[in-house]
């Protein structure tokens, strides 16, 4: 119910839109404030771990999103000429993205990892009446979600945290012997390192899918269970009696 209705103001835009004052062009108090208060609760009841996770999906979408859209904004108006005001006008326009998604984005997450799936997922599981066709597209949709959230992109920030890759291409880690890489080749190595972990997360997301499917497809539908439950009934006393 919390994170509800803290999601009223972003799906509405108030009263954050009516908040004056920015601290830059693109960065108003009342979505910066606002932001700050969605990380600080999704910090509590989602607990370190969960948040972390959710803060990681979100820089993932956000920074690709917004430095992409900007490198190319940028790329077009050196080519066609350095216009100030279009330029003042993208700076914001893409700052004021960024801090929408780095709030928006974990809202969300923190709105479905609150959902008991465990929970859910056993009670599909021990239906007696058997499992409808939606039912078991529910199950495998929960499978696979609880199975990326809960067990992938933990992996992956382990790795991550495990072997120090960021520290060492932004240049605040040196590696002992070797000379300090120049800009262009870190961001190289950067996105080799990013293209690996996105292929090494589908890789990880996708390799029981088949397994969970012919498990799940094994379960008895609903008319499987009443034509087994018509079958068993007695038979007529008047047929009985003839």
């Amino acid at each position: 119910m919390i994170l509800w209705l803290l999601a009223v103001p972003a799906f509405s835009g108030f009263p954050l839109n009516h908040v004056q004052g920015v601290i830059v062009p693109g960065a108003g108090y009342g979505w910066v404030g606002y932001g700050i208060v969605i990380h600080v609760v999704t910090w509590v009841l989602l607990g370190k771990k969960a948040y972390r996770i959710a803060l990681f999906i979100s820089m993932l979408i956000t920074l690709p999103v917004v430095l992409l859209g900007a490198g190319i904004s940028f790329a077009g108006l050196f080519i066609r000429g350095w216009d100030p005001v279009l330029q003042a006008h993208y700076s914001a326009h893409y700052i004021s993205l960024a801090i929408t998604m780095l709030t928006v984005i974990p809202l969300a997450l923190s709105m479905v990892a609150v959902i008991p799936f465990h929970r859910i997922e056993y009670r599909l599981l021990q239906k007696s009446h058997g499992a409808s066709i939606m039912e078991k597209s529910a199950l495998m949709f929960l499978r696979v979600f609880s199975h990326i959230f809960y067990f992938v992109i933990p992996n992956i920030l382990e790795v991550i945290r495990e072997e120090r890759l960021f520290p060492i291409i932004a240049g605040r880690r040196k590696i002992p012997g070797v000379a300090s890489l120049a800009i262009h080749r870190r961001l190289t190595i950067m996105v080799r390192i990013l293209i690996h972990i996105g292929v090494e997360g589908i890789c990880a997301a996708v390799r029981y899918i088949p397994l969970w499917a012919d498990e799940i497809s094994r379960l008895p539908g609903r008319n499987r269970i009443k034509k087994k439950s018509k079958n068993n009934l007695p038979p007529n006393k008047s047929k009985d009696k003839i």
